[in-house]
């Protein structure tokens, strides 16, 4: 009797009667689709008469509504060798595996959760799906390898001359930012016990819009523009090779023709390589955070951490540094190098010494990227957290001690799974788009007529 039945228990009931009703529904469109066992099939793939080879072949299939069987026609063509089910071609199944909208749920749960092994759970907690964590792992890992191809097709032809066409309508402040983290790979050679570690690296493309402000140049608190609309770009590749993903990726959101156009990220010389080569025209800014730990850094090397001394400096530079004044800091910093003296051949890179004297080439080299003051009169954004935010959420679903990863070229690991992670996050609407397309049939080829 349901009357004894609490509110979660009828909920139970009601949503198990449901899903027998429409697999029931289901079944009964399948039986009925006229591509079940057509009368004159073809090949979707050259056009040819499709031979079917069992008229009632069996499939299981997992879907949303859980699994069920059915039987349809299987067939070769004679000319190409393309095998297929014409029913499963038409409703744009996969020829293995589970449906694509499952394949949408395990694929969200894989680039959200820590771990295969929680996905899994959540799966089964949330969808009934029951999966092992390693067949979580094997379909989003599939999904994922697909996407990177799919980029290094994009990247290839972009390489090749042909232009990558932006939004009708540019956005009128665009900024990159990109970052590098680490995580655990599996490498026949590695030195480390276990693995070695590698730089994952991540790169994102926002729009913003500015609010210009000459106050702002005196101003002692400020707030940039805020990031809109986010979209990523993550893998193993070398920084050279992750350059032309991120400006591929750039250009994609307008970057050609906007009117401002940012760049921002610390002062490593593989980023102001990567800058240099793919974003010609581009205002560069030194994080300012970034800038900030720098001093930081110099002020622990000259005076001792936890130090009046230190703090003082620290204070004094950092205000000199916020008001344009990069002669001033520079000045301090070669001072304070002066009096430690310098550093001695092949002396440890964390001496007090070796900071003072590498910190002076660093300011110097970036000098064109810390004018704060018309930053912050431009209304323009400061900080690189968009890509260190990115970098660390990433880490939460690569990074860890016990997990061990396939490294770029190695097989199935990683760089799927960066890219799977940088669908997902990415915020105009793409993670849809991506699995909208997935769902719909293969193109058919129009057969020809003789003569």
């Amino acid at each position: 009797m349901t009357k004894d039945l609490n509110m979660a228990e009828l909920v139970a009931r009601a949503e198990a009667a449901g899903k027998r009703l429409a697999r029931a529904l289901l079944l009964a469109r399948l039986e009925q689709d006229p591509n079940l066992n057509p009368a004159e099939p073809l090949c979707r793939r050259c056009g040819a008469r499709l031979r079917i080879q069992e008229t009632a072949q069996r499939r299981e299939l997992s879907t949303a509504l859980g699994e069920f069987e059915y039987h349809r026609a299987y067939g070769v063509c004679d000319r190409c060798g393309h095998t297929a089910a014409p029913l499963d071609e038409a409703l744009g199944i996969p020829p293995f595996g589970p449906s694509v909208e499952t394949r949408q749920k395990i694929c969200h749960a894989a680039a959200t959760a820590r771990s295969f092994e929680m996905a899994a759970e959540i799966l089964e907690e949330q969808a009934g799906i029951k999966l092992s964590a390693k067949q979580v792992r094997v379909i989003s890992e599939t999904e994922g390898k697909s996407l990177a191809e799919e980029r290094a097709l994009e990247v290839k032809s972009f390489r090749d001359g042909k232009p990558i066409a932006g939004p009708e309508t540019p956005p009128k402040l665009i900024v990159v930012v990109a970052d590098g983290g680490r995580i655990q790979t599996r490498q026949a050679d590695a030195e480390e016990e276990g693995g070695a570690w590698k730089e994952d690296k991540v790169g994102a493309i926002y729009e913003a819009t500015p609010r210009k402000d000459p106050d702002a140049r005196n101003a002692e608190k400020y707030e940039g523009a805020k990031a809109q609309t986010k979209t990523f770009v993550a893998s193993l590749a070398a920084w050279d090779e992750f350059g032309w993903m991120l400006c591929a990726e750039a250009l994609k959101r307008g970057y050609a023709n906007a009117k401002e156009k940012l760049f921002i990220s610390d002062g490593a010389q593989s980023l102001r390589t990567l800058r240099q080569d793919h974003f010609h025209g581009v205002t560069f800014i030194l994080d300012w955070y970034h800038a900030a730990e720098h001093l930081s850094e110099c002020g622990k090397a000259a005076f001792g951490e936890n130090t009046e001394e230190y703090a003082a400096w620290y204070k004094r530079m950092k205000t000199k540094l916020w008001m344009g004044d990069l002669d001033g800091v520079i000045l301090g910093i070669e001072k304070e190098s002066v009096r430690v003296g310098k550093p001695q051949p092949k002396e440890h890179e964390g001496s007090p010494r070796v900071i003072l004297h590498r910190n002076i080439g660093y300011f110097s080299d970036n000098r064109d990227g810390m004018d704060y003051p018309r930053f912050r009169a431009e209304g323009w954004p400061i900080g690189s957290g968009v890509a260190e935010g990115a970098v660390k959420q990433f880490g939460m679903r690569l990074k860890g001690s016990e997990k061990f990863w396939n490294g770029f070229g190695d097989g199935m690991g990683a760089e799927e799974m960066l890219a799977l992670c940088a669908l997902h996050r990415s915020e105009d609407g793409r993670w849809k788009a991506y699995w909208n397309r997935r769902a719909l049939p293969p193109a058919r080829v129009v057969k020809q007529e003789a003569g």
